[in-house]
C-alpha cells in the first residue's frame, strides 16, 4: 500500500480495498483497485495486475532483479550474495536478458560519444554546443556526445568489447549496404534518448557540416528498445518536474527541450522527429494534469499543433470536464522556444505557457480568424472532424455552439456535420443523442452491466475462502449462477483451486467479459465475505437462494409458455405445461422448506 500511494492517490473503498486513478493509462473515473490484505493490484479499465514487484517493474520500467534490490534495501534485508565460480559466472552471463545485454551495448556506444565530444576531435561540437548555449552541467545530464566523421569508428570501439556486429546493427548504431558495415551516426552531436531509469535506448543526433547533403536531424532506426512513436525525448529528466507542477510542455524541438531545462523549465519534452501521437499524450497523461503544447511560431509549428489536437482527443484525456486539460500555447511568428525563453527568460515562457488556450478554442479561432470563406471552410471542416470525436455532450454541444457563433451559421448546420462526420466514422457516442445526465459511451467501450447480487456474492465467496473448492455446494452453485459471465469467471477460479493451484484473482478476472469486469471486480474487493467465519453455510445459503430464484424463474416462463398456447389455442400443449408448472411450484414448496 504505501508503495503504490507513492504513484497513486488512494481513497478507501471497501473492506481492505482501495481505489484511485490507474498511473498505466489516462482516465477519470477511478477504476485501479489495490486489495491490502492479498497485496495484489488490478486496473478494471487497461487490465494491468500483479502485486508489488510487478507494479514497480511497470512503473518505474525496471528489471525485476533491481527492483528486489531496492526493496530489500529499504526493508533492511540483506540479500545473500551467492560465490560464483568463473564457470558459473559465465552462465549466469550467458542466461542473462537480452535486453539487459542491449542496454549495456547502447550504455557502451553512449559512453563512447560522450568521450569523444570530450576530447580533441569534439572541438566543433563542444563549440556549436556552447553557441546554443547548453552548459557542461546539462551536456552531463542529458550524456551529450560526439560521433566522429569516420566510417567505422564507432563499430571497432564495439567490437573492442567483443559486441558483435550484428547487435549493434539490430539496435540501430550500425547501418549496411553491399559494401558492408557502417557507422549509423557520423559527424553528428548525439543527443541519446534515456528511459526512466536514465539508460539509453535511442539516439537522436544534430548534423554539424552545414554544407553536408544528409538530412540535419537523424533519430535512430526502431529496435528493439527504441520505438521514436513511443518515446520523448528529455522524459527522463522531465518525468518528475511533472509530476510536481501537473504540467507538461510539448515542445517541436530536442534543442527547445535543452534551452528550457537550461532555463529551469523541467517539464519541457520533444517528440521524436514525428507528429505528436496517442500513445505520447497517454505517456504525458499518467503525470500531467495539464499538457501544453508550444511548437514553433511559424507555419510548420501551427500545423504541429494543430494535429495534435484531434491526437489529444483520440487519446481520451481532455474534454471529461468543464475546461480542456489540453492546450495550445502560441509562439510570436518566426519564433520557436529556444529563441523565445534565451531572448526574454523562463519567467516570460512560464507566462506564455500559462496563457496557452484550450485546444478546441484555439481551433475555433483560426477558423475564425481565416480572411477567406473558402479558408474558413476547410478550417471548420477540421474542426467538426474534432468535434465528433469528443465524448462528452455537453462539450460537444458547447463547443458547437460556439463555432456556429465564430462563424456566423445556425447551430444547427453545425450538428449537422458534427453528426454527419460522426456517423461516416461510426462514432456512436457523437452521432446519437445522449440524455441529460447520461455519460457517453467510450468508443469501443463494452456496455456495463450488472450481474444478480447473489451470483456476485457466491464468486467473491470463493474467492474470500478458497477451501470451499472441494465442497458439493461449490461445483453445485456453477450450475445454478444466472450470469453467463459470472458463469464463466467462476468455473475458472474453481478449476484452478480443485487443481490446487494458487488464487491468481487478476488472472481469473481476466476471464470476466468486459461489460461485468469493473462489477465482479468490485465484489471481490470490497472483502465483506472475508468477515464470514462459517464459509460453507453461507455458501449453502447462497446456493439454496440461488436454485428457489433459477426454479422462480422457471415458473415465470412456464407461466407466459401457458398463455401462448392458450392464445394459439393448443390445448394439449397447453395442459403439458401446466402439468410442468404444477412440478415446479412442488419444488419451489420443497426448497422453502
Amino acid at each position: 500500500m504505501d508503495i503504490v500511494r507513492r504513484y497513486v492517490e488512494l481513497k478507501r473503498a471497501g473492506t481492505g480495498s482501495w481505489k484511485g486513478l490507474c498511473p498505466f493509462h489516462a482516465e477519470k473515473t477511478p477504476s485501479f483497485n489495490v486489495h491490502e490484505q492479498r497485496q495484489y493490484f488490478h486496473c478494471f479499465g487497461c487490465g494491468e495486475k500483479g502485486d508489488v514487484f510487478s507494479f514497480l517493474v511497470k512503473i518505474e520500467q525496471r528489471s525485476f532483479m533491481e527492483v528486489l534490490r531496492d526493496l530489500a534495501h529499504q526493508a533492511g534485508v540483506d540479500l545473500p550474495e551467492v560465490k560464483q565460480s568463473p564457470a558459473e559466472r559465465q552462465a549466469a552471463a550467458e542466461a542473462e536478458s537480452e535486453r539487459e545485454r542491449m542496454l549495456r551495448v547502447m550504455d557502451a556506444a553512449t559512453s563512447f560519444f560522450e568521450a569523444q565530444l570530450a576530447g580533441s576531435g569534439g572541438g566543433a561540437a563542444r563549440a556549436y554546443l556552447e553557441k546554443r548555449g547548453v552548459s557542461p552541467a546539462l551536456r552531463a545530464r542529458f550524456r551529450l556526445g560526439y560521433a566522429p566523421p569516420a566510417w567505422d569508428t564507432l563499430q571497432r570501439h564495439l567490437a573492442s568489447l567483443q559486441i558483435p556486429g550484428n547487435v549493434a546493427e539490430q539496435l540501430g548504431l550500425v547501418g549496411a549496404n553491399e559494401r558492408g558495415r557502417y557507422d549509423f551516426f557520423r559527424d553528428r552531436v548525439m543527443l541519446p534518448v534515456l528511459d526512466r531509469q536514465k539508460r539509453p535506448i535511442g539516439f537522436s543526433s544534430r548534423l554539424l557540416d552545414p554544407e553536408a547533403k544528409e538530412r540535419k536531424y537523424v533519430n535512430s532506426p526502431d529496435s528493439p528498445l527504441f520505438h521514436k512513436k513511443e518515446n520523448l525525448y528529455g522524459l527522463h529528466v522531465a518525468m518528475d518536474a511533472i509530476r510536481r507542477s501537473g504540467t507538461a510542455i510539448v515542445v517541436e524541438g530536442n534543442f527547445d527541450v535543452l534551452s528550457l531545462h537550461e532555463a529551469g523549465i523541467e517539464e519541457a519534452v520533444a517528440p521524436m522527429g514525428t507528429a505528436l501521437t496517442s500513445g505520447q499524450v497517454k505517456l504525458l497523461g499518467r503525470a500531467a494534469k495539464r499538457i501544453v503544447v508550444v511548437f514553433d511560431g511559424d507555419a510548420a509549428g501551427a500545423r504541429a499543433a494543430e494535429k495534435a489536437i484531434p491526437v489529444a482527443v483520440e487519446a481520451g484525456l481532455f474534454f471529461a470536464e468543464a475546461d480542456a486539460d489540453g492546450r495550445v500555447a502560441q509562439m510570436p511568428a518566426g519564433v520557436d522556444p529556444d529563441d523565445f525563453v534565451r531572448a526574454q527568460g523562463a519567467e516570460a515562457f512560464r507566462a506564455l505557457v500559462e496563457g496557452a488556450r484550450p485546444m478546441l478554442d484555439h481551433l475555433i479561432q483560426q477558423a475564425a480568424d481565416d480572411a477567406t470563406i473558402p479558408g474558413k471552410a476547410d478550417t471548420a471542416r477540421r474542426v467538426v472532424e474534432v468535434l465528433a470525436k469528443v465524448r462528452n455532450p455537453l462539450m460537444r454541444d458547447l463547443y458547437q455552439r460556439e463555432l456556429a457563433a465564430k462563424l456566423h451559421v445556425p447551430v444547427s448546420q453545425v450538428v449537422r456535420m458534427v453528426r454527419d462526420t460522426a456517423a461516416e466514422r461510426r462514432l456512436a457516442p457523437a452521432s446519437r443523442p445522449v440524455p441529460a445526465g447520461e455519460d457517453a459511451t467510450s468508443e469501443g467501450e463494452a456496455p456495463h452491466r450488472e450481474p444478480p447480487r447473489d451470483d456476485l456474492a457466491v464468486f467473491s465467496l470463493l474467492v474470500s475462502h478458497p477451501e470451499l473448492a472441494s465442497t458439493e455446494d461449490a461445483a453445485r452453485a456453477l450450475d445454478l449462477l444466472v450470469d453467463p459471465g459470472v458463469r464463466q469467471v467462476y468455473r475458472t477460479a474453481l478449476q484452478a483451486l480443485q487443481a490446487g493451484e494458487r488464487a491468481d484473482v487478476p488472472a481469473w478476472l481476466d476471464a470476466c467479459p468486459s461489460e461485468i469486469r469493473a462489477s465482479v471486480g468490485a465484489a471481490v474487493m470490497d472483502g465483506s465475505w472475508e468477515k464470514v467465519e462459517m464459509a460453507e453455510e453461507a455458501l449453502r445459503a447462497l446456493v439454496s437462494r440461488l436454485g428457489r430464484s433459477r426454479v422462480e424463474a422457471e415458473i415465470t416462463l412456464a407461466e407466459r409458455q401457458h398463455h401462448e398456447a392458450l392464445a394459439r389455442g393448443d390445448e394439449a400443449e397447453a395442459r403439458t405445461i401446466s402439468m410442468r408448472e404444477m412440478e415446479l411450484i412442488r419444488t419451489k414448496l420443497g426448497l422453502a422448506n
